[in-house]
């Protein structure tokens, strides 16, 4: 049977293009138009909008938002995010948050697991950067929203794994969309945090999620402002780099 280890994608395995240089181009787009606090806030607050009513797919397809959005403001301009997206999809635009991560992901799948990402990212979104930045060579299954109709934290996502096989863990940079989804599936929860103090870097992976004080901490963070601290945010492991995926303590 195979056993499974699925990735977030985005401040997870790679950047994407939204942030420098998607969304500049959008405002340019529509910089002609009065749009009073911007046209960004308004796709911020729509997206905002669909998280609290729960339309966790619908909060991720830009492109209905960006429609919707132009729509309300009275604007007749056609903005297609996803040509945007692979008109920007190019190195160094895009590109890997580690050294040498192919190399590390391979080496993961030598040990004998398969390699799957499950991500809150549209398909038509992500798959050309992942092309783009060689990642797409090494994933083994690619699951996202409009495949599935549902987005993290739903385990709904991966009901049915492509033949058979079993999650064995999820990696993330999220306690809410990542470590609670691997939680409530039962595998091993493993956050990322590229951010982590050095005297936390000492401690195995399998010992950082123990340190009590340092994962309040991470939770304190503003995209975490709406929850409460709950049992099922707590990590199993914590990492600061997939390379650690294939450290003895990972076993």
């Amino acid at each position: 049977m195979k056993k499974w280890i699925t990735f977030d994608l985005d401040e997870t395995l790679m950047q994407n293009p939204f942030g420098k240089w998607v969304f500049p181009e959008v405002e340019n787009l529509v910089s002609s138009f009065h749009i009073k606090d911007g046209i960004l806030k308004k796709i911020r607050n729509e997206h905002k909008r669909r998280m609290d009513q729960q339309k966790l797919r619908d909060a991720y397809d830009w492109d209905n938002i960006i429609k919707q959005v132009l729509r309300e403001e009275g604007i007749q301009l056609e903005i297609n995010i996803e040509s945007l997206v692979r008109k920007h999809s190019i190195p160094p635009k895009v590109y890997l948050l580690e050294e040498n991560l192919l190399n590390t992901l391979d080496r993961v799948k030598q040990k004998g697991f398969s390699l799957g990402v499950v991500t809150n990212g549209f398909y038509k979104y992500q798959f050309p950067v992942m092309e783009s930045i060689g990642l797409a060579d090494v994933m083994d299954m690619i699951v996202t929203p409009c495949q599935t109709d549902c987005a993290k934290p739903d385990i709904s996502m991966v009901k049915r794994l492509p033949g058979e096989g079993e999650i064995v863990a999820h990696v993330g940079d999220r306690l809410d969309h990542d470590v609670s989804f691997a939680n409530e599936l039962g595998i091993q929860s493993i956050l990322i945090d590229r951010e982590m103090p050095e005297e936390m870097r000492k401690l195995a992976p399998v010992n950082r999620a123990q340190q009590t004080e340092y994962v309040e901490k991470l939770f304190k963070k503003g995209i975490y402002r709406d929850l409460q601290f709950e049992k099922k945010y707590i990590p199993n492991i914590i990492i600061h780099s997939i390379y650690e995926l294939l450290e003895k303590e990972m076993s």
